[in-house]
């Protein structure tokens, strides 16, 4: 005997038996196929949130298109037929002047949540529900159609259930790609500043938030150092952190010592990073603009990033704080040597190319071997320590300083011609001769220290790095010759040192 029940479940099965993207896609197959079988004018798929009362309207399909719909309804006060909705799995309304039937959608999707910092997955139960009209009062459904869509929105459930799942597993696919990507991308940035913004820009494209900021907090995780921020155009900008106030202030501890993880009705997401218990800095995101939800999976594939994310850039900070301290001098707290040639180097190619000038200074200080034979090495230290700090305090932001070697420092002064390396030369002299070693090791003599200063410029007296050296030492050592204690420029003396046989 031919059972038509059967065999139309079995059409319905079949039709709907493969791989959808989504449960959008999904119901843009399903319910087409129930208006032609029913000859439906209109079907509607709602999503029911029990917990908050809430139905929400999300497709309408009619006979010639399907299209999304966003329309919540409130049912506070649960209407009689949701609880025969529940209880029977379909139902008609009488709330309509023509024949509708409500079918009750029942499925679960995997879900997940952070447990004592770790992962946990789990299957949560959503409901939907079907609305299906016929506009001409005469078409009612029969029991055997009311049967039939019951059984058709059984296997509707199912096809849901299993999309869900499909869709979880492609979103941690995609997302562990998304992750590892990111930390390849990390990984193989050579300076800390262009791996956060090869991060940030990932984070936003691949989660696609409308804006992203990191936050980096100072060594010691008591305030914010500095703001990246990138959006929907994928530009990184630089914020301003001296405009940061109390907020900001207040935000940092909010984020490091809220016990709240995620929730869903903020606007703004945050993830600390944290090394241990130092504060590295957090991760903020958004979509203010799209009003997009942000899933908890996105959030917690972030938060479990975030620790890769914090370790890596405290090893970069740690590996950039070592280079930096290779590049400077303990004592003197002036760059070295190697890192001043790089500098110098680059100075001079830039001075060729663009038709610059520049001027190069070396000093030392007077009878230096004679403080430390008489004083002893640490006042000699104390005496080069004090020096330094009026170098670093009377110079420009651009010029370059550098201890060449015992007491002799060399000052690369961009954009300085030979008479504004004398104003600069003047002010050292003056500043440095106002130096007074401690009296506790003098006897209580005041003696003062004093520099000689020697200055070649580019190109008058050299092209070349070597060239300018030669002729700032030569000027050097005519000032010595001379009584010490005062600076010259090579071209000055240049006589001079012919005079002294400086070769």
């Amino acid at each position: 005997m031919f059972d038509r029940k059967s065999y139309t479940l079995y059409k319905f099965h079949k039709q709907l038996n493969q791989s959808f993207q989504d449960k959008r896609e999904l119901l843009e197959c399903a319910l087409p196929a129930l208006r032609n079988l029913f000859k439906l004018d209109r079907a509607y798929f709602f999503n029911w949130q029990q917990e908050e009362a809430r139905l929400s309207l999300r497709m309408m399909c009619t006979k010639d298109y399907c299209m999304d719909k966003q329309e919540d309804i409130s049912v506070v006060n649960e209407p009689p037929f949701l609880k025969q909705l529940l209880q029977e799995g379909v139902t008609e309304t009488t709330d309509l002047s023509y024949p509708a039937v409500y079918a009750l959608l029942k499925w679960q999707r995997p879900s997940m949540e952070l447990r004592g910092g770790e992962v946990h997955t789990f299957m949560q139960e959503r409901l939907g529900m079907l609305r299906l009209e016929r506009f001409r009062k005469s078409r009612v459904f029969t029991p055997q159609e009311l049967d039939l869509i019951k059984a058709l929105a059984q296997e509707i459930s199912h096809n849901l259930r299993n999309t869900e799942i499909d869709q979880a597993k492609n979103q941690r696919l995609n997302v562990s790609t998304a992750l590892n990507d990111l930390s390849t991308i990390f990984a193989s940035s050579l300076r800390l500043n262009d791996g956060l913004e090869l991060i940030l820009k990932g984070v936003q494209k691949y989660f696609r938030f409308d804006r992203v900021r990191l936050y980096l907090t100072d060594p010691y995780g008591r305030r914010i150092k500095s703001i990246l921020g990138v959006d929907v155009s994928g530009e990184v900008v630089h914020e301003n952190v001296s405009r940061l106030g109390e907020r900001e202030s207040a935000l940092l501890k909010e984020v490091f010592e809220s016990s709240v993880t995620y929730r869903s009705s903020r606007s703004v997401f945050y993830i600390p990073l944290k090394v241990q218990r130092n504060k590295v800095g957090f991760l903020a995101f958004d979509n203010l603009l799209s009003r997009r939800a942000i899933g908890y999976l996105d959030f917690i594939s972030l938060q479990q990033f975030a620790s890769q994310m914090a370790l890596s850039i405290d090893n970069a900070r740690l590996f950039e704080r070592v280079q930096e301290l290779s590049n400077y001098d303990e004592l003197t707290k002036l760059p070295v040597r190697r890192y001043f040639n790089e500098k110098f180097s680059e100075e001079i190619y830039r001075c060729k190319r663009f038709d610059l000038t520049l001027s190069l200074m070396i000093m030392d200080i007077d009878f230096f071997k004679q403080i430390n034979d008489t004083y002893g090495h640490q006042i000699g230290d104390w005496a080069l320590q004090e020096v330094s700090k009026v170098v670093r305090s009377c110079l420009r932001q651009t010029d370059v300083p550098c201890r060449f070697g015992g007491d002799e420092m060399v000052i690369m002064l961009p954009r300085a011609n030979g008479e504004e390396a004398k104003v600069i030369a003047q002010r050292l002299q003056q500043r440095i001769t106002a130096i007074v070693l401690p009296t506790r090791f003098t006897e209580g003599k005041e003696v003062h220290l004093s520099i000689s200063q020697g200055i070649s410029s580019f190109p008058q007296d050299g092209s070349t790095a070597e060239e300018l050296l030669e002729k700032a030492d030569k000027a050097l050592y005519v000032v010595k010759q001379n009584g010490r204690g005062h600076y010259a420029v090579y071209r000055d003396v240049a006589g001079q040192t012919e005079l002294f046989d400086i070769k």
